[in-house]
Protein backbone atom coordinates (compact mmCIF):
# COMPACT_ATOMS: atom_id res chain seq x y z
CA UNK A 1 0.00 0.00 0.00
CA UNK A 2 1.67 3.56 -0.85
CA UNK A 3 1.70 6.14 1.82
CA UNK A 4 -0.82 8.52 -0.25
CA UNK A 5 -3.32 6.01 0.04
CA UNK A 6 -2.70 5.37 3.45
CA UNK A 7 -3.13 8.70 4.71
CA UNK A 8 -6.24 9.30 2.46
CA UNK A 9 -7.97 6.75 4.22
CA UNK A 10 -6.91 7.75 7.69
CA UNK A 11 -8.39 11.61 6.64
CA UNK A 12 -11.32 9.75 5.24
CA UNK A 13 -12.03 7.73 8.48
CA UNK A 14 -11.45 11.37 9.83
CA UNK A 15 -14.28 12.55 8.54
CA UNK A 16 -16.36 9.85 8.52
CA UNK A 17 -15.96 9.43 12.58
CA UNK A 18 -16.45 12.80 13.50
CA UNK A 19 -19.76 13.21 11.48
CA UNK A 20 -21.11 10.31 13.57
CA UNK A 21 -20.14 12.09 16.65
CA UNK A 22 -21.90 14.63 15.01
CA UNK A 23 -25.12 12.78 14.75
CA UNK A 24 -24.80 11.29 18.22
CA UNK A 25 -24.86 14.74 19.88
CA UNK A 26 -27.29 15.94 18.23
CA UNK A 27 -29.57 12.25 19.47
CA UNK A 28 -28.35 13.45 23.20
CA UNK A 29 -29.19 17.43 22.10
CA UNK A 30 -32.84 16.20 21.43
CA UNK A 31 -33.36 13.16 23.89
CA UNK A 32 -36.01 15.02 25.54
CA UNK A 33 -37.82 17.09 22.27
CA UNK A 34 -41.05 15.83 21.51
CA UNK A 35 -41.89 13.87 18.11
CA UNK A 36 -38.02 13.75 17.56
CA UNK A 37 -36.83 10.69 15.65
CA UNK A 38 -33.27 8.92 16.66
CA UNK A 39 -30.95 9.56 13.72
CA UNK A 40 -28.51 6.76 12.82
CA UNK A 41 -25.28 7.52 10.60
CA UNK A 42 -24.29 4.73 7.55
CA UNK A 43 -20.72 4.41 6.78
CA UNK A 44 -19.34 2.54 4.07
CA UNK A 45 -16.37 1.19 2.91
CA UNK A 46 -14.79 3.05 0.07
CA UNK A 47 -14.12 1.27 -3.28
CA UNK A 48 -10.10 -0.34 -4.58
CA UNK A 49 -7.88 2.48 -5.05
CA UNK A 50 -5.04 0.20 -5.88
CA UNK A 51 -3.77 -2.48 -8.08
CA UNK A 52 -3.79 -5.04 -5.55
CA UNK A 53 -7.65 -4.31 -4.40
CA UNK A 54 -6.72 -2.66 -1.04
CA UNK A 55 -9.81 -0.08 -0.24
CA UNK A 56 -9.70 3.52 0.08
CA UNK A 57 -10.95 3.94 3.50
CA UNK A 58 -14.56 4.83 4.49
CA UNK A 59 -17.08 6.75 3.26
CA UNK A 60 -19.74 8.58 5.08
CA UNK A 61 -22.99 7.59 3.13
CA UNK A 62 -25.81 9.10 4.79
CA UNK A 63 -27.90 10.01 7.60
CA UNK A 64 -31.24 8.31 7.85
CA UNK A 65 -33.61 8.55 11.10
CA UNK A 66 -34.78 4.95 12.16
CA UNK A 67 -38.41 4.50 12.38
CA UNK A 68 -40.75 2.14 11.88
CA UNK A 69 -43.81 2.72 9.12
CA UNK A 70 -45.79 -0.23 10.38
CA UNK A 71 -46.17 1.43 14.18
CA UNK A 72 -46.61 4.99 12.26
CA UNK A 73 -49.52 3.47 10.07
CA UNK A 74 -50.95 1.73 13.27
CA UNK A 75 -50.72 5.12 15.45
CA UNK A 76 -52.61 7.22 12.59
CA UNK A 77 -55.06 4.81 12.86
CA UNK A 78 -55.64 4.20 16.33
CA UNK A 79 -55.33 8.10 17.26
CA UNK A 80 -58.30 8.34 14.82
CA UNK A 81 -60.24 5.81 16.89
CA UNK A 82 -59.03 7.56 20.06
CA UNK A 83 -60.40 11.00 18.65
CA UNK A 84 -63.37 9.55 17.65
CA UNK A 85 -64.11 7.66 21.13
CA UNK A 86 -63.13 10.61 23.14
CA UNK A 87 -65.51 13.07 20.94
CA UNK A 88 -68.47 10.89 21.62
CA UNK A 89 -67.16 10.74 25.79
CA UNK A 90 -67.39 14.61 26.11
CA UNK A 91 -70.73 15.12 24.31
CA UNK A 92 -72.23 12.01 26.08
CA UNK A 93 -71.11 13.57 29.41
CA UNK A 94 -72.90 17.02 28.43
CA UNK A 95 -75.90 14.84 27.60
CA UNK A 96 -75.73 12.93 30.54
CA UNK A 97 -75.76 16.21 32.89
CA UNK A 98 -78.70 17.52 31.00
CA UNK A 99 -80.56 14.62 31.13
CA UNK A 100 -79.80 12.45 34.11
CA UNK A 101 -80.33 14.55 37.22
CA UNK A 102 -81.68 13.30 39.58
CA UNK A 103 -83.46 14.04 42.67
CA UNK A 104 -85.29 17.99 43.54
CA UNK A 105 -85.31 19.90 39.45
CA UNK A 106 -85.10 16.43 38.06
CA UNK A 107 -87.19 15.57 35.14
CA UNK A 108 -88.49 12.17 36.97
CA UNK A 109 -89.16 14.24 39.99
CA UNK A 110 -91.16 17.28 38.06
CA UNK A 111 -93.44 14.83 35.93
CA UNK A 112 -93.87 12.83 39.37
CA UNK A 113 -95.15 16.20 40.98
CA UNK A 114 -97.33 17.09 37.84
CA UNK A 115 -99.67 14.14 38.35
CA UNK A 116 -99.09 14.10 42.01
CA UNK A 117 -100.69 17.10 42.33
CA UNK A 118 -103.96 15.44 39.67
CA UNK A 119 -104.03 13.67 42.82
CA UNK A 120 -104.64 16.31 45.06
CA UNK A 121 -107.23 17.87 43.47
CA UNK A 122 -108.92 14.46 42.96
CA UNK A 123 -109.34 15.15 47.11
CA UNK A 124 -110.13 18.47 46.88
CA UNK A 125 -111.90 19.55 43.86
CA UNK A 126 -113.34 22.49 45.36
CA UNK A 127 -110.55 24.14 46.45
CA UNK A 128 -109.41 26.94 43.95
CA UNK A 129 -105.73 26.90 45.99
CA UNK A 130 -105.17 23.20 44.46
CA UNK A 131 -106.35 24.00 41.07
CA UNK A 132 -103.76 26.41 40.98
CA UNK A 133 -101.21 23.97 43.07
CA UNK A 134 -101.99 21.88 39.12
CA UNK A 135 -101.29 24.58 37.12
CA UNK A 136 -97.75 25.81 39.11
CA UNK A 137 -96.69 21.76 39.09
CA UNK A 138 -97.59 21.62 35.35
CA UNK A 139 -95.66 24.73 34.33
CA UNK A 140 -92.94 23.69 36.50
CA UNK A 141 -93.18 20.37 34.41
CA UNK A 142 -93.29 22.33 31.43
CA UNK A 143 -90.29 24.34 32.58
CA UNK A 144 -88.18 20.90 33.09
CA UNK A 145 -88.71 19.88 30.24
CA UNK A 146 -87.74 23.23 27.98
CA UNK A 147 -84.72 23.29 30.03
CA UNK A 148 -83.28 19.48 29.47
CA UNK A 149 -84.15 20.44 25.24
CA UNK A 150 -82.35 23.48 25.92
CA UNK A 151 -79.37 22.00 27.49
CA UNK A 152 -79.97 18.50 24.58
CA UNK A 153 -79.75 21.27 21.54
CA UNK A 154 -76.87 23.01 23.62
CA UNK A 155 -74.90 20.42 23.54
CA UNK A 156 -76.04 20.19 19.98
CA UNK A 157 -74.65 23.26 19.02
CA UNK A 158 -71.15 23.33 20.98
CA UNK A 159 -70.55 20.06 19.34
CA UNK A 160 -71.17 22.15 16.09
CA UNK A 161 -68.98 24.70 17.37
CA UNK A 162 -66.24 22.49 17.93
CA UNK A 163 -66.49 20.67 14.50
CA UNK A 164 -65.86 24.14 13.05
CA UNK A 165 -63.08 25.06 15.10
CA UNK A 166 -61.51 21.48 14.01
CA UNK A 167 -62.24 21.67 10.48
CA UNK A 168 -59.45 24.97 10.81
CA UNK A 169 -57.36 22.97 12.64
CA UNK A 170 -57.57 20.58 9.34
CA UNK A 171 -57.20 23.18 7.01
CA UNK A 172 -54.00 24.57 9.23
CA UNK A 173 -52.57 21.06 9.43
CA UNK A 174 -53.15 20.43 6.01
CA UNK A 175 -51.04 24.20 5.00
CA UNK A 176 -48.31 23.24 6.84
CA UNK A 177 -47.81 19.37 5.43
CA UNK A 178 -47.89 20.48 1.96
CA UNK A 179 -44.94 23.30 3.30
CA UNK A 180 -42.89 20.90 4.88
CA UNK A 181 -42.97 18.37 1.41
CA UNK A 182 -41.85 21.52 -0.69
CA UNK A 183 -39.06 21.76 1.93
CA UNK A 184 -38.43 18.03 2.26
CA UNK A 185 -38.49 17.36 -1.35
CA UNK A 186 -35.77 20.58 -1.88
CA UNK A 187 -33.65 19.77 0.75
CA UNK A 188 -33.11 16.05 -0.02
CA UNK A 189 -32.33 16.98 -3.76
CA UNK A 190 -29.45 18.46 -2.51
CA UNK A 191 -28.34 15.17 -0.46
CA UNK A 192 -29.57 16.30 3.17
CA UNK A 193 -31.69 14.29 4.58
CA UNK A 194 -34.07 16.57 5.69
CA UNK A 195 -34.21 14.78 9.44
CA UNK A 196 -35.95 17.14 10.93
CA UNK A 197 -38.07 18.37 9.10
CA UNK A 198 -39.76 15.00 8.60
CA UNK A 199 -39.55 14.46 12.49
CA UNK A 200 -42.38 17.76 12.36
CA UNK A 201 -44.16 16.36 9.64
CA UNK A 202 -44.75 13.23 11.58
CA UNK A 203 -45.42 15.46 14.48
CA UNK A 204 -48.76 17.32 12.63
CA UNK A 205 -49.91 14.04 10.74
CA UNK A 206 -49.95 12.46 14.15
CA UNK A 207 -52.20 15.79 15.27
CA UNK A 208 -54.10 15.66 11.87
CA UNK A 209 -54.28 11.66 12.29
CA UNK A 210 -56.27 12.83 15.77
CA UNK A 211 -58.70 14.58 14.16
CA UNK A 212 -59.84 13.00 11.03
CA UNK A 213 -59.33 9.28 9.29
CA UNK A 214 -56.07 9.52 7.32
CA UNK A 215 -54.49 7.35 4.93
CA UNK A 216 -50.87 8.73 3.54
CA UNK A 217 -48.40 7.20 0.52
CA UNK A 218 -44.82 8.79 0.60
CA UNK A 219 -42.89 9.33 -3.00
CA UNK A 220 -39.55 8.23 -3.31
CA UNK A 221 -38.90 12.18 -3.54
CA UNK A 222 -39.73 12.24 -0.02
CA UNK A 223 -43.49 14.20 -0.52
CA UNK A 224 -46.34 12.44 1.63
CA UNK A 225 -49.80 12.29 -0.05
CA UNK A 226 -52.29 12.54 2.48
CA UNK A 227 -55.81 11.28 1.36
CA UNK A 228 -59.03 11.89 4.05
CA UNK A 229 -62.38 10.13 3.06
CA UNK A 230 -60.86 9.07 -0.09
CA UNK A 231 -59.67 12.11 -1.67
CA UNK A 232 -56.26 13.86 -1.74
CA UNK A 233 -56.37 16.39 1.43
CA UNK A 234 -52.43 17.09 0.80
CA UNK A 235 -50.39 16.32 -2.42
CA UNK A 236 -46.68 17.90 -2.48
CA UNK A 237 -47.12 20.91 -2.31
CA UNK A 238 -51.24 21.14 -3.35
CA UNK A 239 -53.81 21.55 -0.21
CA UNK A 240 -57.09 21.00 -1.04
CA UNK A 241 -59.76 22.97 1.60
CA UNK A 242 -62.87 21.33 3.34
CA UNK A 243 -65.21 23.87 3.27
CA UNK A 244 -68.17 24.52 6.12
CA UNK A 245 -71.43 25.20 4.77
CA UNK A 246 -74.47 25.60 6.35
CA UNK A 247 -77.32 22.94 5.97
CA UNK A 248 -81.15 24.71 6.85
CA UNK A 249 -82.35 21.12 6.32
CA UNK A 250 -80.13 19.75 9.72
CA UNK A 251 -80.84 22.92 11.95
CA UNK A 252 -78.70 25.47 9.82
CA UNK A 253 -75.75 23.23 10.92
CA UNK A 254 -72.08 23.01 8.95
CA UNK A 255 -71.61 20.65 6.42
CA UNK A 256 -68.20 19.12 5.61
CA UNK A 257 -67.75 19.68 1.39
CA UNK A 258 -64.46 20.03 -0.62
CA UNK A 259 -63.60 23.28 -1.72
CA UNK A 260 -63.09 22.66 -5.00
CA UNK A 261 -66.19 21.10 -6.35
CA UNK A 262 -68.63 21.12 -3.08
CA UNK A 263 -68.85 17.43 -2.95
CA UNK A 264 -69.24 15.88 0.57
CA UNK A 265 -66.16 15.02 3.04
CA UNK A 266 -66.89 11.34 4.15
CA UNK A 267 -64.77 11.57 7.35
CA UNK A 268 -65.74 7.73 9.56
CA UNK A 269 -63.23 8.29 12.58
CA UNK A 270 -61.43 10.76 14.28
CA UNK A 271 -62.25 13.72 16.59
CA UNK A 272 -64.52 15.30 13.81
CA UNK A 273 -65.94 11.71 12.95
CA UNK A 274 -67.28 11.33 16.49
CA UNK A 275 -68.42 15.14 16.63
CA UNK A 276 -70.31 14.47 13.46
CA UNK A 277 -71.92 11.55 15.04
CA UNK A 278 -73.10 12.82 18.01
CA UNK A 279 -74.50 16.47 16.56
CA UNK A 280 -76.39 14.81 13.66
CA UNK A 281 -77.50 10.79 14.61
CA UNK A 282 -76.94 10.45 18.76
CA UNK A 283 -77.91 13.61 20.08
CA UNK A 284 -81.15 13.66 17.95
CA UNK A 285 -82.00 10.29 18.98
CA UNK A 286 -82.00 11.83 22.04
CA UNK A 287 -84.20 14.83 21.53
CA UNK A 288 -86.49 12.51 19.50
CA UNK A 289 -87.33 10.34 22.14
CA UNK A 290 -87.49 12.86 24.81
CA UNK A 291 -90.21 14.51 22.13
CA UNK A 292 -91.86 11.44 22.11
CA UNK A 293 -92.47 11.18 25.73
CA UNK A 294 -93.97 14.61 25.73
CA UNK A 295 -96.29 14.20 23.11
CA UNK A 296 -97.63 11.37 24.56
CA UNK A 297 -98.48 12.88 27.84
CA UNK A 298 -99.47 16.40 26.48
CA UNK A 299 -101.76 14.27 24.01
CA UNK A 300 -102.98 11.75 26.90
CA UNK A 301 -103.45 14.82 29.45
CA UNK A 302 -105.29 16.63 26.74
CA UNK A 303 -107.53 14.17 25.86
CA UNK A 304 -108.81 13.28 29.48
CA UNK A 305 -108.99 16.94 30.53
CA UNK A 306 -110.88 17.87 26.88
CA UNK A 307 -113.39 15.06 28.92
CA UNK A 308 -113.65 16.11 32.02
CA UNK A 309 -115.88 19.72 33.31
CA UNK A 310 -114.69 22.69 34.68
CA UNK A 311 -115.09 24.13 38.30
CA UNK A 312 -118.41 26.08 37.31
CA UNK A 313 -119.63 22.25 35.93
CA UNK A 314 -120.58 23.60 32.13
CA UNK A 315 -117.22 24.53 30.24
CA UNK A 316 -115.52 21.01 28.91
CA UNK A 317 -113.45 20.10 25.73
CA UNK A 318 -110.48 22.71 27.13
CA UNK A 319 -106.71 21.94 26.22
CA UNK A 320 -104.54 21.95 29.35
CA UNK A 321 -101.26 21.68 27.71
CA UNK A 322 -99.97 23.51 24.96
CA UNK A 323 -97.04 21.89 22.03
CA UNK A 324 -95.73 18.48 21.28
CA UNK A 325 -92.16 18.92 21.64
CA UNK A 326 -90.03 18.91 24.24
CA UNK A 327 -88.83 22.71 23.38
CA UNK A 328 -92.56 23.79 22.98
CA UNK A 329 -94.32 22.24 25.97
CA UNK A 330 -96.17 24.87 28.61
CA UNK A 331 -99.80 25.37 30.21
CA UNK A 332 -102.70 26.61 28.08
CA UNK A 333 -102.83 30.52 28.53
CA UNK A 334 -106.50 30.14 29.59
CA UNK A 335 -105.98 27.44 32.35
CA UNK A 336 -103.32 29.79 33.36
CA UNK A 337 -105.74 32.95 33.48
CA UNK A 338 -108.39 31.01 34.80
CA UNK A 339 -107.55 27.98 37.20
CA UNK A 340 -111.70 27.35 37.26
CA UNK A 341 -111.00 25.85 34.26
CA UNK A 342 -108.83 22.67 35.42
CA UNK A 343 -111.07 19.97 34.39
CA UNK A 344 -111.26 17.56 37.47
CA UNK A 345 -115.44 16.30 37.26
CA UNK A 346 -116.52 13.88 35.05
CA UNK A 347 -120.19 15.14 35.18
CA UNK A 348 -122.31 18.91 34.84
CA UNK A 349 -122.70 20.61 38.07
CA UNK A 350 -120.69 18.21 40.42
CA UNK A 351 -118.99 20.77 42.31
CA UNK A 352 -117.48 18.21 44.60
CA UNK A 353 -116.70 15.34 41.73
CA UNK A 354 -112.64 14.56 41.65
CA UNK A 355 -113.06 11.63 39.25
CA UNK A 356 -111.45 13.18 36.05
CA UNK A 357 -108.82 14.42 38.10
CA UNK A 358 -108.14 10.85 39.37
CA UNK A 359 -108.46 9.99 35.88
CA UNK A 360 -105.68 12.17 34.54
CA UNK A 361 -103.42 11.04 37.71
CA UNK A 362 -103.31 7.42 37.07
CA UNK A 363 -101.95 8.43 33.52
CA UNK A 364 -99.20 8.10 34.87
CA UNK A 365 -99.04 4.37 35.47
CA UNK A 366 -101.00 3.69 31.94
CA UNK A 367 -98.52 1.64 29.49
CA UNK A 368 -99.31 4.47 26.93
CA UNK A 369 -95.11 4.12 25.58
CA UNK A 370 -92.68 1.38 23.80
CA UNK A 371 -96.41 0.01 21.88
CA UNK A 372 -98.00 -0.32 25.07
CA UNK A 373 -95.48 -1.55 27.01
CA UNK A 374 -93.82 1.05 29.26
CA UNK A 375 -95.38 4.02 31.06
CA UNK A 376 -93.95 7.34 31.30
CA UNK A 377 -91.85 6.40 34.29
CA UNK A 378 -90.22 3.27 32.92
CA UNK A 379 -89.78 5.11 29.30
CA UNK A 380 -87.65 8.28 30.86
CA UNK A 381 -85.64 5.69 33.15
CA UNK A 382 -85.01 3.92 29.93
CA UNK A 383 -83.80 7.47 28.42
CA UNK A 384 -81.69 8.09 30.85
CA UNK A 385 -80.19 4.37 31.06
CA UNK A 386 -79.19 4.36 27.42
CA UNK A 387 -77.67 7.49 27.66
CA UNK A 388 -75.63 6.75 30.60
CA UNK A 389 -75.00 3.24 29.13
CA UNK A 390 -73.81 4.64 26.17
CA UNK A 391 -71.31 7.13 28.29
CA UNK A 392 -69.35 4.60 30.12
CA UNK A 393 -69.22 2.83 27.03
CA UNK A 394 -67.18 5.69 25.16
CA UNK A 395 -65.59 6.34 28.16
CA UNK A 396 -64.27 2.66 28.75
CA UNK A 397 -63.39 2.58 24.65
CA UNK A 398 -61.56 6.10 24.62
CA UNK A 399 -59.29 4.53 27.75
CA UNK A 400 -58.62 1.92 26.22
CA UNK A 401 -57.67 3.50 22.94
CA UNK A 402 -55.56 6.01 24.67
CA UNK A 403 -53.77 2.23 26.58
CA UNK A 404 -53.38 1.60 22.81
CA UNK A 405 -51.36 4.63 21.55
CA UNK A 406 -49.29 4.48 24.95
CA UNK A 407 -48.04 0.75 24.04
CA UNK A 408 -47.42 1.90 20.34
CA UNK A 409 -46.07 5.16 21.46
CA UNK A 410 -43.73 2.78 23.80
CA UNK A 411 -42.91 1.10 20.02
CA UNK A 412 -41.93 3.99 18.89
CA UNK A 413 -39.90 5.26 21.78
CA UNK A 414 -37.96 1.16 21.60
CA UNK A 415 -37.12 2.13 17.80
CA UNK A 416 -36.82 5.80 17.13
CA UNK A 417 -36.52 7.31 20.58
CA UNK A 418 -32.76 8.09 22.04
CA UNK A 419 -31.51 5.83 24.39
CA UNK A 420 -28.47 7.71 26.58
CA UNK A 421 -27.01 4.39 26.70
CA UNK A 422 -27.04 3.36 23.64
CA UNK A 423 -25.68 7.24 22.65
CA UNK A 424 -22.83 6.69 25.10
CA UNK A 425 -21.25 3.37 23.78
CA UNK A 426 -21.97 4.99 20.13
CA UNK A 427 -20.15 7.87 21.16
CA UNK A 428 -17.02 5.95 22.62
CA UNK A 429 -17.31 3.37 19.44
CA UNK A 430 -16.77 6.68 17.04
CA UNK A 431 -14.23 8.08 19.64
CA UNK A 432 -11.80 5.40 19.65
CA UNK A 433 -12.53 4.89 15.49
CA UNK A 434 -11.09 9.04 15.87
CA UNK A 435 -8.57 8.43 17.89
CA UNK A 436 -7.58 5.28 15.50
CA UNK A 437 -7.48 7.25 12.67
CA UNK A 438 -5.39 9.86 14.18
CA UNK A 439 -2.61 7.48 15.58
CA UNK A 440 -2.61 5.90 11.73
CA UNK A 441 -1.92 9.87 10.54
CA UNK A 442 0.82 10.06 12.96
CA UNK A 443 1.99 6.48 12.22
CA UNK A 444 2.04 7.60 8.23
CA UNK A 445 3.75 10.85 9.23
CA UNK A 446 6.41 8.79 11.07
CA UNK A 447 6.79 6.75 8.06
CA UNK A 448 7.47 9.54 5.45
CA UNK A 449 9.86 11.24 7.76
CA UNK A 450 11.88 8.17 8.07
CA UNK A 451 11.63 7.88 4.35
CA UNK A 452 12.92 11.54 3.97
CA UNK A 453 15.76 11.18 6.56
CA UNK A 454 16.45 8.30 3.78
CA UNK A 455 17.22 10.45 1.33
Amino acid sequence: MSISVGLNSAMRALLAQQQAMDAVAHNVANVNTPGYTRQRVILQQGGAVTANGIGGGVDFQRVERVRDLFVDMQTYTEAGAAGDFHARSASLGNIEASLGQTGPGGLQAAMDQFFNSWRDLANAPEQSAVRAGVIQAGQEFAATVNRVARGLEDARRDTNNRIVTDVAEVNRLAERLAFLNVRIVETRATGNPASDLSDERDLTLTRLSHLVDVHTIQSEAGSMEVFVGGRSLVSLGNVEQIDLVRNPANGNYHDLEWGSDGDPVLIRSGEIGGLLHQRDTDIPSRIASLDALVAQIALDVNTAHALGYAQDGVITGTAFLTGTTAATLAVAAPVIANPGLVAAATATASIGDGRNALAIADLQQALSMSAGNEDYGAYLNGIVTSVGVATRDAEWRATSQDMRLQHLESLRQSASGVNLDEEMVSMVQYQRGYEAAARMIRAVDEMLDSLLRLN
